[in-house]
């Protein structure tokens, strides 16, 4: 009987090990983003690539960054606009996207940084022409 018991318990202790580490869903980082802006180009790389994203009024409020270089590495998380895992291949020119960082941010203009995860929040409209970062619009 008490074998019987021990075996129980340690098939139930298994079972809620099992459930809670193998039910978690990938998801976008809790809080705000750093970056909500069009993907203006991309450029694969060997473990990932490149997009620059640039802010535009018509995609909402501006967050911390009004555009970034960012790189998008084998670490980062990017999901397409119905949540779901992809990759890199997605990223194209007039997707919008918001962009977490939690590493440092190269303050060249424009800044440099490596996403955490990269979430597709709809599409840039065709008809318009493609933003431009402010700091490299001549005066």
């Amino acid at each position: 009987m008490r074998r019987r018991m021990l075996a129980l318990a340690t098939a139930a202790m298994l079972s809620v090990m099992v459930g809670a580490g193998g039910c978690a869903v990938p998801s976008p980082p809790d809080g705000a983003p750093q970056l909500r802006g069009v993907i203006v180009s991309a450029e694969p790389g060997s473990d990932g690539g490149t997009v620059r994203v640039v802010w535009d009024e018509s995609v909402g409020e501006m967050m911390d960054l009004d555009s970034c270089d960012v790189r998008v590495g084998p670490e980062t998380e990017v999901f397409d606009a119905a949540g779901v895992l992809a990759d890199f291949s997605v990223l194209t020119e007039r997707v919008v996207v918001d962009v977490w960082i939690s590493g440092p941010i190269a303050e060249s203009y424009p800044p440099q940084a490596t996403a955490d995860a990269i979430e597709i929040v709809g599409t840039f409209d065709a008809n318009r022409p493609l933003p431009i970062p402010g700091g490299l619009v001549e005066p």
